[in-house]
């Protein structure tokens, strides 16, 4: 079952478990996201900065940050719905490396919907990032608190 949107303004009561959303070629990894994201992290890693140190690894080339990747995908997939908030991420896994030029895809599906306390509900989206050959990248499990619906 598809959610309806990725930015909806729903209560805890109108998100189902099974729910997916994706946003297929959602982005495309680049040399600006590596050194800008560098810039901002102060991560300079060889694996992500020099190409003859790249060169010589198992990667055989420039590798964008784990971070990033996360970054960017919970950019493109998070739903930005002003009745919820995060809460915290789990099982956050960097499963393969992201090279320049990589194009990302991202799903997210309501894993986990039950009520937290009077107020909120709890949310668990789990998310899978995967490249233009459907490689997975990424994967986590995103943990929101969702307002609820006053009853009357």
């Amino acid at each position: 079952m598809s959610a309806p949107a990725k930015d909806t303004e729903r209560y805890f009561e109108q998100i189902e478990t099974g729910e997916t959303f994706t946003v297929a070629d959602a982005r495309t990894i680049t040399e600006a996201d590596i050194v800008n994201f560098a810039g901002i992290s102060s991560d300079f890693h060889p694996l992500h900065m020099s190409e003859a140190a790249a060169a010589e690894s198992d990667f055989g080339e420039r590798i964008a940050h784990g971070n990033l990747v996360f970054s960017v995908a919970e950019a493109v997939i998070a739903d930005m719905n002003p009745r919820s908030f995060s809460y915290g991420y789990d099982s956050l896994r960097f499963i393969n490396p992201v090279p320049i030029g990589t194009t990302i895809t991202v799903t997210r599906e309501v894993i986990e919907a039950e009520e937290y306390n009077d107020s909120l509900g709890r949310v668990v989206y789990k998310y899978e990032v995967e490249d233009q050959d459907g490689t997975m990248l990424l994967a986590c499990e995103h943990i929101t608190l969702v307002e609820r619906q006053a009853s009357e």
